[in-house]
């Protein structure tokens, strides 16, 4: 069976052609706005962070981080290391050792994070 194409010439031609859509095509069309306006302020809020992790040795106060090449030049004076939940800053790299300050620890090893970067998702569709 074919079904005729037809033109629609009047207004009441256009509301007889609008029935034949169902209130679950309405329903599934909003659901998919919504979920779309969710996900740009999302991805405009969140920041991904861009992490270095490794071990961090404590003797007499001093608190040096181990870290590859790679990693090395990624960190730079004044980011945020975190050890056990306490923050602490990169105080100076001296001999490819970043020293880190702001740390009442016992002597030992502790693993560490640094939040080299902070990046919005909705940054990568721009090109930012």
């Amino acid at each position: 069976m074919k079904k005729k194409q037809q033109s629609i010439s009047s207004p009441d031609e256009l509301n007889k052609a609008l029935q034949y859509t169902s209130p679950l095509t309405w329903i599934i069309l909003g659901l998919s706005i919504c979920a779309l306006v969710a996900f740009f302020v999302w991805s405009s809020i969140y920041k991904l962070k861009i992490k270095i992790s490794g071990v961090a040795s404590v003797k007499d106060g001093n608190v040096v981080l181990s870290v590859s090449e790679n990693d090395l030049a990624k960190l730079k004076e004044g980011q945020k290391v975190y050890i056990n939940e306490l923050e602490g800053t990169i105080t100076s790299i001296n001999d490819n050792k970043p020293i880190v300050s702001n740390f009442d620890l016992a002597d030992g090893e502790y693993n560490y994070t640094v939040i080299i970067n902070e990046v919005r998702p909705i940054d990568f569709l721009f090109n930012k």
